[in-house]
């Protein structure tokens, strides 16, 4: 079983259909607006660690949650305080995730241009002066994969927990069947 690392996971919901950012920045406490440099409030929570961004087109972005439970709390508590102001909000707001990052170590050295020879089949990137890792995508999963000489693998763009599981197997059964592994 290969250890699977949640290191971050993107989500955003649409909880109004405008929300006012300025008052939003006024009435809530520690968050932070610039409306110069971009129309949005960001809000930073310590427990879970996580942050949002809300906007005035009445979506909430969220980030740094390690699980589906952390984004759920941190929206819920982000909709409640912006109840509070007195916004009317969306009593079926969807919360969607839109990528979902994980890591994962196999603890050992790999020579990539090799695997990147015998993985041609399947058309990974590699070109270390431009990046200093593998890159295969996975279409079916949205996943990409970015396995570095360390044996570091990260996958990015997955929208579940499973699909960036399957799209970490995928790359370890490959590894496998070269021998790498």
């Amino acid at each position: 079983m290969t250890n699977i690392k949640i290191e971050n996971i993107i989500a955003n919901t649409q909880i109004a259909d405008t929300l006012d950012t300025l008052l939003i920045s006024e009435k809530i406490p520690d968050s932070n607006y610039n409306p110069s440099e971009f129309d949005g409030v960001s809000i930073k929570y310590d427990l879970p660690k996580t942050a949002v961004i809300v906007l005035s087109n009445g979506k909430i972005v969220c980030t740094g949650a390690k699980s589906i439970e952390e984004v759920e709390s941190t929206i819920k508590k982000t909709v409640k305080k912006i109840k509070d102001i007195g916004f009317e909000i969306k009593k079926d707001y969807e919360i969607k995730i839109e990528n979902i990052i994980t890591s994962t170590d196999f603890k050992m050295e790999m020579h990539l241009a090799s695997i990147a020879n015998a993985l041609i089949l399947q058309h990974p990137e590699y070109q270390p002066e431009l990046f200093p890792g593998l890159i295969y995508k996975i279409d079916d999963l949205c996943a990409v994969l970015l396995l570095f000489s360390s044996g570091k693998l990260v996958c990015t763009g997955a929208k579940s927990i499973d699909d960036a599981t399957s799209a970490v197997n995928i790359m370890k059964e490959k590894l496998e069947s070269i021998g790498v592994l």
